[in-house]
């Protein structure tokens, strides 16, 4: 019989909460550490539709990469959309344990795998904040790809379906930084690292004007920049606990649709 705890053990191993943001609100946000599981979804967001498919699959765990919260809770109320379906997690039977910008930070975690998602060979952190952690990963691809392929290469790699973009030199396209999630704060930093190409999501407008002829600035979208993680969490767990049923949402949770 496996126990919350001995899989929040496994989790904070690869990701120490220790390494998230001061606003992060990580780790297990409810649940009693002696329950035992019975099976656990791995999700990007915790939605109406995934708390549906935690039920159907038969999970009592759910592992994901988003907070429903962020910042100090003192009541739930009924009529907002993130208490409500806490509310509805909780009496569902549910436990519910976030890992975010401590998995954003660490080696082999969001940034490494968005590198290996675009076939980028991961080189190192784009910003290193001390042994094995940091922000942002830099990579390289084998052959470069010209400009026109490379947004079509990574649109086709992430499922985006649209790409906003300002364009860097009219130049092959190798070396190239990234950042899962609003990533725009490394701007400086993949200047500095001279990459020709990074790729992130939520750039705000004024950000692109700052990359323009200089880098290849692309915003992907926040869920499209960062959905490979669920499988890759769902994995590290089917490892760590071959006999424990582990399934990797296949609910999109995206809530945002383009216009094209």
């Amino acid at each position: 019989m496996i126990r919350i705890t001995e899989i929040v053990q496994v989790l904070e191993k690869w990701a120490p909460p220790q390494y998230a943001d001061s606003y992060d609100t990580v780790g297990l946000l409810w649940g009693a550490p002696q329950q035992p599981v019975q099976g656990v979804l791995t999700t990007l967001d915790i939605t109406p539709a995934t708390l549906q498919e935690a039920h159907e699959v038969g999970a009592t765990l759910i592992v994901t990469h988003h907070p429903i919260w962020f910042g100090p809770k003192t009541r739930l109320q009924w009529e907002a959309y993130a208490d409500r379906l806490i509310l509805q997690l909780i009496q569902a039977g549910l436990a519910v344990y976030a890992m975010h910008t401590n998995l954003d930070q660490v080696a082999d975690g969001v940034n490494f795998h968005l590198c290996k998602a675009l076939g980028l060979e991961p080189v190192g952190f784009l910003r290193p904040a001390g042994p094995g952690y940091g922000a942002g990963y830099l990579g390289e691809w084998n052959q470069p790809l010209e400009p026109p392929c490379f947004l079509a290469h990574v649109q086709q790699a992430l499922g985006a379906q649209s790409l906003r973009f300002a364009a860097g030199p009219e130049k092959p396209i190798r070396r190239v930084a990234v950042c899962g999630g609003a990533g725009s704060f490394l701007l400086l930093e993949a200047l500095t690292a001279g990459v020709d190409a990074f790729i992130t999501a939520d750039v705000p407008y004024h950000r692109f004007f700052e990359a323009q002829q200089r880098l290849w600035l692309v915003d992907v979208g926040h869920y499209e920049s960062e959905h490979h993680i669920a499988e890759v969490m769902a994995a590290y767990l089917r490892t760590h606990f071959p006999d424990l049923p582990v399934f990797s949402t296949r609910t999109c949770t995206n809530p945002i649709r383009h216009w094209i």
